[in-house]
């Protein structure tokens, strides 16, 4: 007599930290074969069969359509169906025993089998010196069942359990469901994950968002010169230049705990990203210390890392500050929502190419700033971006050559420059006052 498999929560992808059992094809003690998909698990993308590894007879310790963490136990099969736990009852405890006796109630279901204990209920059984056997007869011991027994549980008055109860019902009742004239489609993981996070700081209501047009003519010129794969893309000098001006508004890098304000010591920009895989937002770490070329390098490294599905978790986390770019999709305008734990969020709209000029739009935490800063935050970003500008950089010019006779604009000396043209490609280009002129 054997535990023959323990079936614990897969890490299937570095952002699915939690897992949703969505289907249990068997009961408790009901014996399965070997082979026999005995579950199933959904992921931010897809599902995944779990399979009995033995024939035997399986005990689910999860419930239908419950998210549990990575690495939880949550389902065996044993080789015996006595081996698979019962549960009973025991009778009333006399009023005279201990307060470690009392830990089940009357009628508890009691375990016995192995006690399983939430990472957070071992912390709070080792700081409180009690031990860990009074719960041997639970199958599951949470850090909440460890709190009761401390009798440290938070108790809420029952006027404020009524109403938040009123509030989820009403919540959940907001918009009917007909079956008959509707598709239901559940959401995945991921999804629930993105309201999550996103929700954490829109539903204070207390978000608001500031624009600014950035004049673009001429801005890739020498953008370009530093760029080796994302030409004619702001991305790179945004996340430069956005890295370098948040240590002059720290309030921008920062998040709101609840009654006070953490303002992060380091600069760690975050760029968003869906290319049919999900959205995920990947950190630039250290952003600040990095040239517009090493910031193009990590972008590319970064999003080849989602692409493949080999993110790390440290691409992932800690993230400070949030940029997303959607210019390649065309917008002229989008309200961007700000990420859990970051204070504000900028975003790129697509340059418009007979204005020459596109939006950036930057939503923010009116708990942690105001208005005014962001504002001053907005216009010396587009001011630092108009900087790129050929007619603000009259030295990087000097790198410029003649389409014709190749001879750059340091090598000119007559002086008078050179005449932006279309070349017989159908490029645009420059060429000297010599070979305009016919010389």
């Amino acid at each position: 007599m054997a535990l023959l498999q323990e079936i614990a929560v897969p890490l299937l992808a570095v952002n699915d930290t939690s897992l949703t059992v969505v289907e249990m094809n068997f009961v408790n003690g009901q014996f399965v074969k070997k082979g026999d998909h005995i579950m199933v698990f959904e992921t931010s993308k897809t599902t995944y069969d779990v399979q009995a590894e033995a024939d035997g007879y399986v005990q689910y310790l999860c419930e239908l359509d419950k998210d549990y963490e990575v690495n939880e136990i949550v389902a065996k099969i044993f080789s015996e169906e006595n081996e698979v736990e019962k549960i009973k009852t025991i009778p009333v405890i006399n009023s005279t025993v201990t307060k470690q006796e009392t830990v089940f109630q009357e009628s508890a279901p009691v375990w016995e089998g192995e006690t399983l204990y939430s990472s957070e209920a071992v912390r709070l059984i080792e700081s409180s010196g009690i031990d860990k056997s009074i719960f041997n007869k639970k199958d599951f011991v949470s850090r909440n069942d460890v709190a009761d027994f401390l009798g440290i549980a938070k108790k809420e008055p029952q006027k404020v359990t009524v109403q938040k109860n009123q509030t989820e019902t009403k919540k959940k009742n907001v918009l009917p469901v007909d079956a008959a004239k509707t598709i239901i489609e559940k959401l995945s993981s991921n999804k629930k994950r993105e309201i999550e996070y996103l929700s954490e700081v829109q539903s204070t209501g207390l978000t608001s968002t500031i624009n600014v047009v950035v004049e673009t003519e001429g801005i890739f010129t020498h953008i370009n010169q530093s760029l080796k794969y994302l030409k004619n893309s702001l991305l790179p000098v945004i996340v430069y230049e956005t890295a370098r001006l948040l240590k002059k508004y720290p309030l921008l890098n920062a998040y709101f705990t609840g009654d006070a304000i953490a303002v992060y010591k380091e600069t760690h920009i975050g760029f968003a990203i869906d290319i049919d895989k999900g959205l995920k937002v990947l950190k630039i770490a250290a952003a600040n210390e990095k040239s517009i070329g090493e910031i193009e390098d990590e972008v590319m490294r970064l999003s080849n890392s989602y692409l493949d599905e080999s993110l790390k978790i440290e691409d992932l986390t800690d993230i400070t500050f949030t940029i997303t770019d959607l210019s390649s999709e065309g917008v002229a305008f989008f309200k961007p929502l700000v990420n859990m734990m970051n204070s504000a969020i900028l975003g790129v709209s697509a340059i418009d190419e007979k204005l020459q000029r596109c939006m950036l739009s930057l939503t923010f935490d009116h708990r942690v700033t105001e208005g005014k800063m962001v504002a001053q935050f907005l216009n010396e970003m587009k001011q630092r971006l108009e900087s790129y500008q050929s007619k603000f950089h009259p030295r990087l010019n000097q790198n410029i050559s003649c389409f014709k006779c190749m001879k750059t604009l340091k090598e000119d000396l007559g002086g008078t420059g050179f005449v932006k043209c279309i070349t017989p490609e159908g490029n645009e280009g420059y060429i000297c006052q010599s070979c305009l002129k016919g010389f």
